[in-house]
């Protein structure tokens, strides 16, 4: 595919997901007028019911749902590009639940903690996974494994859930991490947003600047040394990113699972494997699943809420079990 489609993919992306984001703007458990939108994004009057429902309630949220879909997806493209394995992902391989145990500490140890506090605490646990599964293989006679990594992953994943867990039980934090617990944006603000929208661009931009070394690196490792480039330096700037992405979504959402399996493979069959493509269109593609999830949940019993982490579950399993079967693990 030439240089010319792949941009012009990009084009078509950006522009679905401006339409789904005015499309989640405009509909919920109330559907709002098209001028009511317009106002209360450029002409606000804080005394307008639907104005305020819109500013404050529905706009942080949409924004919110694509940053967490875009993290979650930028992590798992640039994961499947330095393992060359379409099973790696922040969730599988067990960053997420690291990152949700340190959550789960600061909910029961440090209730009144800054949105800035939170995600410190969430990348904390993230890179401590992190450095557990790669140094555990640094140290392998048989080096790094990808296969064997997502399943010291998996195991990891299971052991961190489970005390996050008994943390809940123990501090009786059930009615505060439940709905955390399965992905819900309804909880989404402004302040989290403000905070954390300064360490989102440096992260979203320093992963597109690593877009050549990882399409080297997943043609081979050979080549990438060839061609001068350095595998092992990429790999570490990739999970410090992937921890920073992860970190960063669980804080605002929970520990969403799924969303970097799936969205990566399906744009490497409209972009191919050049990760300077790659990268970017997997960053729309996951900002447009999670908002369109959301809207989906936010529909099915309004005007209760239901976490969109379960929608985006239906189709992630499934979207598994066929990976699976390809990898023939």
């Amino acid at each position: 595919m030439g240089k010319g489609k792949k941009i012009n993919i990009l084009w078509l992306l950006l522009l679905l997901a401006i339409l789904v984001f005015f499309f989640a703007l405009y509909n919920g458990a109330s559907t709002v007028k098209g001028n009511e939108v317009w106002q209360a994004l450029f002409q606000f009057d804080p005394t307008d019911q639907a104005q305020q429902i819109i500013r404050n309630i529905r706009l942080p949220r949409v924004i919110g749902a694509f940053i967490v879909g875009s993290c979650f997806a930028l992590s798992g493209a640039l994961m499947q590009g330095v393992t060359r394995n379409n099973l790696a992902d922040s969730g599988l391989l067990g960053i997420n639940a690291g990152a949700s145990l340190a959550m789960a500490f600061s909910f029961a140890f440090l209730p009144k903690a800054s949105p800035f506090s939170i995600f410190l605490l969430s990348l904390l646990g993230s890179l401590i996974v992190t450095m557990t599964v790669l140094g555990f293989f640094s140290f392998s006679k048989i080096g790094l494994s990808t296969m064997q990594m997502i399943l010291a992953g998996v195991a990891i994943s299971s052991f961190f859930t489970a005390i996050s867990q008994a943390l809940t039980q123990l501090f009786n934090l059930q009615q505060d991490l439940t709905f955390w617990f399965v992905g819900g944006a309804a909880n989404i603000t402004w302040q989290q947003l403000l905070v954390l929208s300064p360490i989102y661009l440096v992260a979203v931009i320093g992963s597109f600047l690593l877009g050549k070394s990882i399409s080297l690196i997943h043609l081979s490792e050979s080549h990438a040394i060839a061609l001068g480039g350095h595998p092992q330096r990429t790999r570490v700037l990739v999970f410090i990113f992937v921890s920073i992405l992860a970190a960063l979504a669980v804080s605002l959402v929970g520990p969403v699972s799924f969303i970097g399996l799936m969205v990566p493979p399906v744009v490497r069959g409209f972009v191919g494997t050049d990760y300077r493509y790659v990268l970017p269109a997997s960053f729309i593609a996951g900002g447009i699943l999670v908002m369109l999830a959301d809207f989906v949940a936010r529909m099915i019993n309004p005007p209760f809420e239901t976490p969109f982490g379960l929608v985006i579950s239906l189709i992630g399993v499934p979207f598994l079990l066929v990976q699976v079967r390809r990898e023939r693990v």
